[in-house]
């Protein structure tokens, strides 16, 4: 990122962050329909129902190519209007943008049937070949378009080019792996009664899909129209470490999604209590050591005066992240229990509340304020799940002891910003802390432990 942002400007790289969270904002045209087939398909593990799996994927893959070709045309017009209409773009940087943008909406009908060949990987629980393939597609999408910043020009009509290229070459190479495992498979498999079934499921899904896009991009959208786009470069980059350091949360939701479609709704809720507790504390140990971390090593990373404005900022965010991250948890096991539709709800009646917020704490406080509105809205979204899962409010005490060492690492950091040194000390104390605390109260974390002691090689050497 720093060699990204040195060679394309701030200026650039808010532009191209506006640029993807519109595109984002288009996965809507999903309609859901990755989710349904994920939950349709991990129903159908049984090798004698290959037949059913088989209508599924095709019929799944048709809909979203479909959908994705059409929206990539809404998707080019629309989008020249709000570059051009809607946001405070440098004139310079303007014949950049429209150069790239049909490149930009070939990238939606890749990224709608890239879903597919995770979730037929996933509902067999091949999460390290899923894994595997997401991250080597990931790595290329950031590289090559640095390479090319570097090596080319740091223009957008050359930057974004080689995002979609690298972007193409991972969706066939992930799509290609995993139908190779589900054959025989023909286009006649499409199925209109599977058609039904899995827009009726995704319709929801699509509902969430897109108003979750809207609220988790909407913070940029508005810092770059009010506070102009290079505001929006310091608050994206502290929001793209928040969104990595998710990656357990992230994880643990997809891992239980599968599990999920097929157990009765007793057996989730138990499932779900221990998950929510052991990540409580394993996110924690990352979040707590993070927030006393992430001015210092902003500063290291992208330069003094940028850590000084992105420092606060992630220090706030990555609070929320971590009630976001439970959050996930909660509406995975909404989702695979087949209730979608509670999750769309809770998303869709934040809009405005949210919209609200964001726009007075923004302009009241600026990119500080903006964080604290997003804080506000993962709380409130979590909170309603929790509700929806019908909890008793005294499982929340379980979860307790690492949110309050979180609340204390940013108090901490608010009272007595640390020199480098300090912090990593704090950050080590903190962590080991969180640790501890887990082995205390939390029985899974225990039971790890104790699967590390290696008898086998302790009997040997006896």
């Amino acid at each position: 990122t720093p060699i990204y942002v040195s060679h394309i400007g701030l200026a650039r790289y808010g532009l191209l962050a506006i640029v993807w969270r519109l595109l984002g904002y288009f996965g809507f045209l999903d309609l859901g329909l990755s989710r349904a087939s994920a939950n349709a398909l991990a129903k159908l593990r049984d090798p004698s129902l290959q037949g059913e799996r088989a209508k599924v994927l095709v019929t799944a893959f048709w809909l979203n190519f479909s959908f994705g070709i059409a929206g990539a045309f809404i998707f080019y017009f629309l989008g020249n209007f709000f570059i051009e209409h809607l946001l405070t773009v440098p004139a310079e940087l303007r014949p950049e943008i429209e150069s790239a943008l049909p490149w930009v909406a070939c990238a939606l009908p890749l990224a709608l049937v890239s879903g597919l060949g995770a979730g037929a990987l996933e509902s067999h629980e091949r999460f390290l070949a899923s894994n595997a393939l997401g991250l080597a597609g990931s790595t290329a999408g950031l590289v090559l378009p640095v390479i090319c910043a570097v090596f080319i020009s740091p223009s957008l009509s050359v930057v974004i080019p080689a995002a979609v290229m690298a972007r193409a070459v991972s969706v066939f190479l992930s799509l290609g792996y995993a139908l190779q495992r589900e054959r025989p498979l023909s286009p006649r498999n499409f199925d209109w009664q599977r058609c039904r079934a899995l827009l009726s499921y995704g319709g929801w899904t699509s509902v969430s899909n897109f108003v979750g896009q809207f609220l988790a991009s909407a913070d940029q959208l508005m810092i770059g129209s009010v506070l102009g786009v290079t505001a929006v470069a310091h608050y994206s980059v502290p929001m793209s470490l928040v969104v990595r350091s998710q990656l357990l949360a992230a994880a643990l939701a997809r891992t239980l999604f599968p599990r999920m479609s097929r157990v009765t709704w007793d057996e989730a809720n138990e499932l779900t209590e221990t998950a929510l507790v052991t990540l409580a504390y394993a996110y924690g140990a990352i979040c707590a050591p993070a927030v006393i971390l992430a001015k210092p090593f902003l500063e290291l990373w992208m330069g003094k005066e940028f850590g000084s404005i992105a420092g606060p900022i992630a220090e706030l965010l990555l609070v929320g992240a971590w009630i976001d991250g439970l959050g996930f948890i909660l509406f995975a096991v909404l989702d695979g229990q087949g209730r979608p539709e509670i999750g769309a709800k809770i998303r869709a009646l934040e809009i405005i509340p949210f919209l609200c917020v964001l726009w007075f704490s923004l302009n009241q406080f600026g990119l500080t304020g903006a964080a604290v509105a997003w804080d506000l809205m993962v709380t409130v979204a979590a909170g309603c799940a929790f509700i929806s899962m019908r909890f008793h409010p005294a499982r929340l005490v379980q979860l307790s002891p690492p949110l309050g060492f979180i609340l204390a690492a940013y108090l901490y950091v608010c009272i007595s910003p640390p020199t480098i040194l300090n912090a990593f000390l704090a950050a080590g104390v903190i962590a080991a802390v969180v640790g501890a605390s887990a082995l205390v109260f939390d029985t899974k974390s225990r039971e790890f432990v104790a699967s590390l002691r290696f008898p086998t090689l302790w009997q040997r050497l006896s």
